[in-house]
């Protein structure tokens, strides 16, 4: 147990007791057995909503622990790079990535400035940061000219802005993606875990579960929304059942171009022989879908955290 996050989990066992009725000590108990026994941290225990599992269910359940336990086996860190690095994976995928990019350490001065002057909106993304970090839309305001002197030789990429489908515009400032995790076996069968829609809330311009965002449970059947939506800090687990901020009501609406959608994750699931389990994130445009990135440790709160369906460590431990 790491003492440094004590009062984080002094903090979750409060919380639970509030909805349980359980005393505080039960919980810190309960937390710290489910720590050692299963892996579980205090998120996933609080957010995650593991305190209302059954010892059978708890069992089948992937968790932090699991997950960094079992990453290094189906995704090497020789290979891991193809996804990790943004400029590596839009060339790989090059197919499934339509949307222009330019990346600022091997362009020009002048190519930049005329990759800025083509493009109405531009994302600047940091290389090989994960969860949404470092993400910031351009201001253009300085010129084309300045802003090209000043990213000239720098490592980050840049992207045009992705216009996505009408029927994924929920009001906010973000593009709101779809993640699909797949797990692929040793006959390299493609396996379609579990797919959910990310949607950012207000000026946050990234969708993610960790700045903000609120994650919806889709039917991998269908690609309807099939339940209520989580969001990180909350404990009333698929209770937000209308977008926050626009009060759109969410349950019941369908992810475009779907079927569309699922063939090009099967795909890019075989593309790369030696990563097998991978969280692919998935923009929808007017003209059908586009890869946005590939998660080579997708963690549990977006298999185990949101909607009905859960207890995926089975069923990712058969395919080893």
């Amino acid at each position: 147990m790491n003492l440094k996050k004590l009062p984080d989990w002094k903090e979750t066992a409060k919380g639970v007791s509030r909805l349980t009725g359980h005393s505080l000590s039960y919980h810190l108990w309960d937390m710290a057995r489910c720590y050692v026994r299963y892996g579980c941290d205090e998120v996933q225990y609080g957010e995650g909503g593991f305190f209302k599992l059954s010892e059978a269910e708890r069992k089948n359940t992937y968790t932090k622990r699991r997950a960094y336990a079992l990453s290094p086996r189906f995704n090497p860190d020789a290979d891991r790079h193809l996804c990790l690095n943004k400029v590596a994976f839009n060339r790989f995928f090059a197919a499934y990535v339509r949307r222009p990019w330019l990346y600022c350490r091997e362009a020009s001065e002048a190519d930049i400035r005329a990759f800025i002057d083509a493009q109405p909106r531009i994302l600047v993304k940091q290389v090989e940061a994960m969860q949404g970090q470092g993400i910031r839309e351009l201001d253009k305001t300085a010129g084309a000219a300045s802003l090209a002197r000043q990213l000239a030789g720098q490592n980050v990429l840049l992207e045009r802005w992705i216009e996505q489908h009408p029927d994924l515009c929920f009001g906010g400032s973000s593009v709101n993606t779809i993640r699909v995790t797949t797990v692929r076996d040793q006959e390299r069968t493609v396996h379609l875990l579990k797919a959910v829609l990310r949607c950012g809330v207000g000026s946050s311009i990234v969708d993610n579960f960790t700045a903000g965002g609120v994650v919806y449970p889709l039917a991998l059947e269908t690609g309807v929304i099939e339940g209520g939506g989580t969001r990180k800090h909350c404990l009333a687990e698929g209770q937000i059942l209308v977008h926050p901020g626009t009060e759109l009501s969410m349950t019941g609406r369908a992810i475009p171009f779907w079927k569309e959608t699922l063939e090009m994750i099967r795909e890019a699931a075989v593309k790369i022989p030696n990563l097998r389990l991978i969280g692919w994130d998935v923009a929808i445009t007017p003209d059908g879908p586009e890869l946005v990135e590939g998660n080579t440790r997708p963690g549990p709160a977006l298999l185990e955290y949101v909607g009905k369906k859960k207890g995926f460590y089975p069923a990712i431990l058969a395919c080893l």
